[in-house]
């Protein structure tokens, strides 16, 4: 018994830990950080939501911050006057799978399936080809990078927990100050439907990110798309 639950926990690690210490640590395929020059990607996940995602792009408008949403392909369908509206103020759109699923929990098969649905999902509405991918929760299994090869797949250099029900408004701007840096790449959740988030969440995180983008420091930056920050190095 005892080696047969030692087998079962070495195949787990290999299908959930350790590719997904390897991906964020390892690999050059995915992306944490842009150029050392004075730039920001804010990205958010899970969305759209038809609550927070109105608020959100206001707040992004407001302060001329162009942004890159990570969207998950079932609220995409729901929701494809929003996916419109984030394309249209000039802000990137990715997937976030079919569902907002761990890769932990699928075949490869499965891997794929929810890729190519959530990928078709939002072209069918934009008319563009989907060029960005986020794992949800950052999770990857042996086969996530090679399911994902016509991506670009992008992690983060802070997330600072925006959707957790202890944060605070005051907290979270903080947090935000603290992750400014040369092509640092943020992430924050527009969306509280999330299995373990808190529903007001994005609420909150609006707050803070008005504190945040207020901030004098914070005007000393050009806040961009992902394909802007990662796109070739000025010459």
């Amino acid at each position: 018994m005892k080696r047969i639950v030692q087998t079962a926990f070495l195949f787990a690690a290999a299908w959930t830990i350790i590719p997904t210490a390897a991906a964020r640590t390892c690999s050059t395929r995915v992306k944490k950080r842009g150029y050392d020059r004075k730039q920001i990607a804010l990205t958010f996940d899970d969305g759209p939501d038809p609550v927070y995602t109105p608020l959100l792009l206001e707040a992004l408008h407001k302060y001329n911050v162009q942004a890159t949403f990570f969207i998950v392909g079932k609220k995409a369908e729901r929701h494809p006057d929003l996916i419109r509206r984030i394309q249209k103020e000039g802000h990137d759109i990715g997937i976030h799978n079919d569902r907002h699923i761990s890769n932990w929990l699928l075949s490869p098969s499965a891997m794929n399936h929810q890729l190519v649905r959530a990928s078709e999902k939002v072209s069918a509405i934009t008319g563009e080809r989907v060029t960005l991918y986020r794992p949800p929760w950052g999770h990857f299994n042996p086969v996530t990078l090679s399911k994902a090869k016509r991506f670009e797949t992008i992690m983060w250099t802070a997330i600072p927990g925006d959707w957790k029900k202890n944060m605070t408004v005051r907290k979270l701007a903080d947090k935000l100050r603290n992750a400014r840096s040369n092509g640092a790449i943020i992430t924050l959740h527009d969306s509280g439907n999330t299995f373990g988030a808190h529903k007001t969440a994005p609420r909150m995180m609006i707050e803070a990110l008005h504190l945040f983008l207020s901030d004098e420091d914070s005007e000393q930056y050009e806040f961009v798309t992902v394909t802007t920050l990662i796109g070739k190095q000025r010459a």
